[in-house]
């Protein structure tokens, strides 16, 4: 018992525990007082509680919808296992149909194939820029997707123009398309191979989504698989999410599109929200996330970190999770649903005494 006490801290647990008994005296405690003055302890003691679960209720209601206050636990990514090379078979079923990263098409030999997005991508990011996976490519290609000739404006020909000479060197149609094409003219060819690229990726990755670096289930995603390879100790004790690169981000089923949802019209995204609410049951949802062993380097006094770079035949790294969905609006469902049971009973109590006590009143002028 002196141990139990012991391990007690006074200004975490009891003063909390004070708190809460003063204030459910004080403030419940009064209400109850001043009802009762008035009639009678057992009829203050109804009316008091009957409010106050009713209250209660209405709470749970809000908390039950929006899923706060008294909560349980949010969604998130659970591992199911992490491969170190993807000669062995995996143990979860649906990732076999994802093919080895190195079965993937080259970024570089297929942005050669869409000169246009070639030369877009260099007038956003840079004369030095090429497409490191196939993630930077996806990336490049959803915006654009959705372009519009609002888009093309003399600023973004002339950036591609001055970033992207080389390219427009090698393809003198795409030069031609720039300088001469009406603004509507120029986007419907941007958005046409924008779509002809994702769809020729989306073909060679068996029904499994690529997710582009800005979209926000990659960053959950990645953020689970760091905690898993540190716990599991994947390169070592120490590892750190600074030991590796992450490569790309795949997902396969649940609610959401693989393409963003913005890319549909307002009707077809009320629909999806329509229809995916009444969805009673969640399809699983997994998620692999790829990445390589980075290289040790050292910086040089005064001077920035070198990039990150996968040192030389590393190979590829596979952290395969699955979404749980936790129970986030399961504990204020109980909540509401107690609350209600309560207050129903405390009302029903009423009723039944003020039936009788009318029966009474009848009985009595009768009498």
């Amino acid at each position: 018992m002196t141990g139990l006490l012991s391990a007690i801290q006074f200004d975490n647990d009891i003063r909390g525990i004070f708190v809460v008994l003063t204030g459910a005296v004080v403030l419940l405690g009064s209400i109850y007082l001043i009802i009762s003055t008035n009639v009678g302890m057992r009829l203050g003691f109804l009316i008091t509680f009957a409010a106050l679960f009713g209250w209660m209720f209405l709470l749970g209601s809000m908390w039950w919808m929006y899923g706060i206050g008294l909560k349980g636990r949010d969604p998130a990514w659970a591992a199911q296992e992490i491969n170190y090379n993807r000669e062995a078979e995996l143990e979860t079923e649906v990732a076999r149909s994802l093919p080895p990263s190195d079965d993937l098409p080259d970024a570089t030999e297929m942005i050669a194939d869409y000169p246009l997005l070639h030369a877009v991508g260099k007038g956003q990011e840079g004369p030095d820029w090429e497409p490191k996976s196939l993630t930077s490519l996806v990336t490049l290609a959803n915006p654009l997707v959705v372009m519009g000739a609002g888009a093309v404006t003399p600023d973004f020909r002339q950036s591609i123009q001055k970033n992207a000479a080389d390219v427009l060197a090698a393809n003198p149609e795409v030069a031609d398309l720039l300088k001469n094409g009406s603004d509507a003219t120029v986007a419907a060819e941007i958005r046409k191979e924008a779509v002809t690229m994702r769809h020729d990726i989306e073909d060679d990755l068996g029904g499994w989504c690529l997710l582009s670096e800005s979209d926000p289930r990659r960053g959950e995603a990645v953020a689970a698989s760091d905690a898993a390879m540190v716990a599991a100790g994947a390169f070592g004790d120490q590892t750190a999410p600074t030991d590796y690169i992450v490569k790309d981000v795949f997902i396969n089923g649940g609610k959401e599109p693989c393409a963003p949802i913005t890319e549909q019209s307002t009707l077809e995204q009320a629909w999806h929200r329509i229809y995916t609410t009444f969805q009673l049951k969640n399809p699983k949802l997994y998620s692999v996330v790829t990445l390589v062993k980075a290289k040790e380097q050292e910086a040089a006094p005064g001077q920035a970190p070198p990039a990150p770079t996968p040192e030389p035949g590393a190979t590829t790294v596979s952290t395969i999770m699955m979404r749980n969905l936790g129970n986030k609006r399961l504990v204020p469902f109980a909540f509401t649903v107690v609350c209600f049971t309560l207050f129903a009973v405390f009302v029903g109590q009423l009723h039944h005494r003020d039936k009788l006590v009318r029966k009474h009143l009848e009985d009595a002028a009768k009498g």
